[in-house]
């Protein structure tokens, strides 16, 4: 008989094995009491049959930013199944019971790095961030314009109160963006592998900082953050500095950087890479946080969705509020769509409110649904800010 429940500090030892099995890695003593102490921290939702762990999911609790307000967010991850309970629909039901909980605790949203995004398509995840990734030959770091500042190698004691102030304010530029804490940085940012450095304006104000690895001529730049031109520019000389030690450089970045249009040759390449899915946990605690433009008149709009239930209805927004109207146990209401107003599916209106794509688009795609003059009202409350994500768990 199958059983999901919390993992507890017994059961660890069983989660790393099938961590290190599912995703081929293996782990020290060492390393393994650390991950164990971190888990500490985590909802670990462990599959069970006669005592033995089948399949697991871990959600952290975390914070993510959307139009400059801070949201709770769940993060799925460490999703494993031994092979031989594989396609038995016990992710599935893991996903069911992390969604709830998740709701128990307020984190209206949900966010996870897929394997594979047709598979958490099916359970409401839908993609919300992509990144570019640049790839630069050795000819073609040539200097822009000088910044008149300077360069500064940071360590990793400094690393919080010098770049995170940074990072916090270039956070606000996206939706999505998670509000690292000090232990964030220490454990998931700055690993020994990796250099810091930070501009330093004229004025001795930090506005960018960059995050690399050189190794094998191969200079990796996994966070390259410029709050101005002039900081951008100083990133880049900074790179430029190295065309004796690298033969190939790579930039991972947001797709609205306009830093390809500044170089002496765009014809770099340049990969949009489809990064993290995001999922609606509570709608309508959601849409009360979620700062819309004033609304002239009322609009209508159906949401389905299958694997958290609560989220199913018909809502309404107006300069008065949120008002659902939902099949509750024993009472009818208004949960058939609507012959006016919006339609759409929790995973389309994750995207939506996250920016990754504006009304008018989806409707173009088929992904909303309705006419065309309430996707124009739609157009008209939301905000405009488009999605980014820099972390990986």
């Amino acid at each position: 008989m199958s059983q999901i429940r919390l993992l507890t500090e017994q059961d660890y030892e069983q989660s790393l094995r099938l961590s290190q099995y599912a995703f081929q890695y293996e782990l020290t003593e060492e390393q393994k009491e650390i991950r164990k102490q971190r888990m500490d921290e985590e909802d670990i939702w462990g599959d069970f049959e006669n005592g033995q762990l089948t399949a697991k999911l871990h959600v952290l609790p975390l914070h993510v930013v959307i139009h400059k307000q801070s949201f709770l967010m769940g993060g799925i991850a460490g999703v494993a199944t031994w092979p031989e309970y594989r396609r038995e629909g016990k992710v599935a039901e893991l996903l069911k019971v992390a969604l709830e909980e998740m709701r128990k605790k307020q984190q209206t949203i949900s966010f996870l790095h897929p394997f594979q995004i047709s598979f958490y398509r099916r359970f409401g995840w839908e993609l919300f961030a992509l990144y570019k990734k640049l790839t630069i030959e050795q000819k073609d770091l040539r200097f822009l314009p000088m910044a008149h500042g300077r360069m500064e190698r940071v360590e990793k004691e400094a690393l919080f109160q010098t770049i995170h102030p940074i990072y916090e304010e270039f956070s606000h530029r996206y939706n999505g963006m998670l509000q690292r804490t000090m232990r964030w940085w220490e454990q998931k940012i700055l690993t020994k592998d990796t250099h810091a450095v930070v501009y330093v304006n004229q004025n001795n104000e930090r506005r960018g900082y960059m995050l690399y690895q050189m190794k094998n001529r191969h200079m990796d730049v996994q966070e390259m953050v410029a709050l101005d031109s002039e900081a951008k520019r100083a990133l880049w000389n900074f790179i430029c500095q190295h065309d004796s030690m690298a033969d190939k450089v790579t930039i991972i970045t947001a797709a609205d950087d306009p830093l390809p249009y500044l170089l002496h040759n765009p014809r770099i390449t340049q990969e949009i890479v489809p990064y993290f899915m995001a999922r609606i946990v509570d709608m309508e605690k959601l849409l009360q946080q979620y700062p819309f433009k004033r609304i002239q008149e009322p609009l209508f709009f159906y949401i389905y969705d299958e694997y958290a239930p609560w989220n199913t209805g018909f809502y309404q927004l107006s300069n008065e509020g949120v008002k659902v109207f939902r099949k509750e146990q024993g009472k009818e209401a208004c949960v058939h769509p609507p012959k006016r107003g919006l339609q759409l599916d929790i995973n389309t209106a994750a995207a939506l409110l996250l920016g990754y794509e504006r009304p008018l688009a989806f409707y173009e795609m088929g992904k909303l649904g309705g006419r065309k003059e309430d996707v124009e009202k739609l157009e008209a409350i939301l905000p405009y800010r488009t999605s980014f994500f820099m972390d990986f768990f």
